[in-house]
């Protein structure tokens, strides 16, 4: 879930589709998120920082 972005080539937020400016990403659903953006839709909990896998 967490990949190491490549310098130069930044990746777009597909939560509110800014660009990612972090060294680290997380890539959920074939797309990439800023960590405040991949949110659980009931809890509204960071999903980032709850692991490395998601259900």
């Amino acid at each position: 879930m967490l990949s190491v972005q490549p310098k130069g080539k930044q990746k777009g937020c597909a939560g509110c589709n800014r660009k990612i400016k972090d060294r680290y990403l997380l890539k959920a659903l074939d797309k990439y998120w800023h960590e405040d953006c991949l949110k659980c839709a009931c809890c509204d909990c960071r999903l980032g920082e709850v692991g490395s896998t998601l259900y």
